[in-house]
């Protein structure tokens, strides 16, 4: 149990004279009780709602969570932590004291993911769509 958290990029192909549409999703990025990145998405994406439905993700939306990791990472405090990306408590959603340095590592480690994660998905520019989902 815990925070499970998913990132798809979604590609999209027309099967026939019919114009049907054919969504694959394949997993892209995946965070374990990553719980400030969840945070992140809930509030800029999923419009608040923490509900474990797949939501969509823009190319802008990827560049504005690399912005704001990478501003953590350049002052790794718990305070600039808080302020930037602070972390969000759940059942099983991992730690949330990052005054802690086993969490403060932990979350930093997170975001140093999150950071190459979206790096390399925006320079192999592979997929037009992204989409997020979490589950716990």
């Amino acid at each position: 149990m815990g925070l499970d958290m998913y990132l798809y990029g979604a590609t999209i192909t027309f099967e026939g004279e019919s114009s049907k549409m054919k969504i694959q999703l394949e997993e892209v990025a995946y965070w374990r009780k990553q719980n400030a990145i969840h945070n992140w998405f809930v509030n800029t994406v999923q419009e608040g709602v923490d509900n474990c439905a797949l939501y969509g993700v823009s190319e802008r939306h990827l560049k504005k969570l690399l912005v704001e990791c990478k501003k953590v990472l350049e002052n790794p405090t718990p305070e600039n932590a808080m302020k930037i990306l602070p972390t969000l408590g759940g059942f099983f959603f991992g730690g949330t004291d990052l005054t802690n340095e086993y969490e403060l590592e932990y979350y930093l480690g997170g975001l140093k993911y999150t950071v190459e994660r979206i790096r390399e998905l925006l320079k192999e520019d592979e997929f037009e769509y992204y989409y997020y989902s979490s589950s716990w």
